[in-house]
């Protein structure tokens, strides 16, 4: 008689809601699910929680969907263990059993700002982000932590106090896509959407608006760089549209011209948006991983970026990077771009090859192994 085959280990995962957080977030728990798939013993569900049907919601509803009904609906919810996909919920951690509950923290800036050790210009107050870094201090609570980088595998050592036992790193991965030449017709179509055509120099920043992004710098070096070569520039910007904020700057600097902000876009226009760029700028002053950055990488865009968190981890020596305020160096690397085919070559292969760390088999993995270690403790 053959035995019972053994069931697998049933993973709740836990989503961000749209209202609560950016793209990156929503992204994330879409790839951890795939990844996941077909790895034996393992039997994930990416929940969908009632309230993201939701059609607008405003502050205070908001508030009590996180910190209430939230809460409330994930404690009703069977699993065998429970996966947090993203350290902005840890408020979940007061209702789902602890030592069956894994946390993926991508990045503890709120944190490190409101101990003091981060500071820039335009950064929030240390009182502003306090209650951020209160409701953080719940991972603590959580039976296993991953996250994506050692530096923020180090920030939940040393701000949080999270125990070195609980904590295991697992890198984002970057989809096989992004290391495939799109199709000749849609870079084409996304070149007459933005108005960018053959010769441009595009200098293009993924992302939201949030101070940590430096935006500010991301339009002057752009200003210094058309000051420096004859062709045209163009800053193309995909992700959250430039606010007011943003807008000061560029008619201040007279760039109004050279701005293409297309904002959220879809997978395969944002592939065809690092296939038409000349290159990724990213001065972030903090990132706990960069996603951008590994997908400029891995498309053979050459990356401009910060020394800011774990950026320098992630691209392993194959970016140029620079202070976050350092605009003339990042606009001289620049315009040596524009100029030298074989520099840019050259930083293309690095980054792709430095891009080939990052795969969702290997974070599934990765993750899978997390959720043995907490089954059989």
């Amino acid at each position: 008689m053959r035995p019972a085959p053994t069931r697998g280990v049933d993973v709740a995962l836990l989503p961000t809601l749209r209202f609560h957080a950016g793209t990156s977030m929503r992204l994330y728990a879409s790839d951890l699910l795939e990844s996941l798939d077909g790895i034996p013993g393992i039997e994930p569900a990416l929940l969908t929680p009632p309230f993201e049907s939701l059609p607008s919601v405003g502050w205070v509803r908001s508030r009590w969907i996180r910190y209430v009904s939230y809460p409330a609906w994930a404690k009703r919810q069977g699993a065998d263990l429970y996966h947090i996909v993203d350290h902005g919920n840890a408020q979940l951690m007061l209702r789902v059993p602890g030592a069956r509950t894994v946390v993926t923290c991508h990045d503890l800036y709120p944190v490190a700002v409101a101990f003091g050790r981060l500071r820039f210009p335009g950064a929030p107050a240390r009182s502003a982000v306090l209650p951020t870094s209160v409701r953080l201090t719940l991972l603590r609570k959580a039976g296993a932590v991953v996250t994506d980088s050692k530096h923020t595998l180090e920030e939940c050592r040393r701000y949080l106090g999270v125990p070195a036992s609980r904590l295991h790193l697992a890198y984002q991965g970057v989809s096989a896509t992004f290391r495939v030449a799109g199709a000749d017709e849609a870079l084409r179509i996304l070149q007459s959407r933005v108005g960018v055509q053959p010769g441009d120099l595009v200098v293009l920043h993924v992302g939201s608006n949030e101070a940590r992004k430096n935006l500010s710098t991301v339009v002057r070096v752009v200003a210094r760089v058309r000051e420096q070569v004859k062709r045209r520039v163009v800053l193309l910007k995909v992700g959250s549209r430039f606010g007011p904020a943003e807008f000061k700057i560029i008619r201040a600097l007279d760039v109004q011209s050279s701005v293409r902000d297309v904002g959220e876009v879809s997978g395969d226009d944002l592939r065809c948006a690092y296939r038409v760029a000349s290159v990724l700028l990213y001065p972030s002053f903090h990132e706990g991983f960069g996603r951008p950055v590994a997908e400029a990488m891995a498309s053979g865009l050459p990356v401009v970026a910060s020394t800011g968190g774990a950026i320098p981890e992630i691209t392993g020596g194959a970016a140029a990077l620079y202070d976050p305020l350092d605009v003339e160096g990042m606009a001289k690397r620049i315009v040596e771009l524009a100029v030298s085919p074989t520099l840019r070559e050259e930083m293309a292969q690095a980054g792709q090859e430095a891009s080939r760390r990052f795969t969702w088999r290997e974070h599934g993995q990765a993750v899978a192994g997390v959720y043995e270690t907490l089954r059989s403790g």
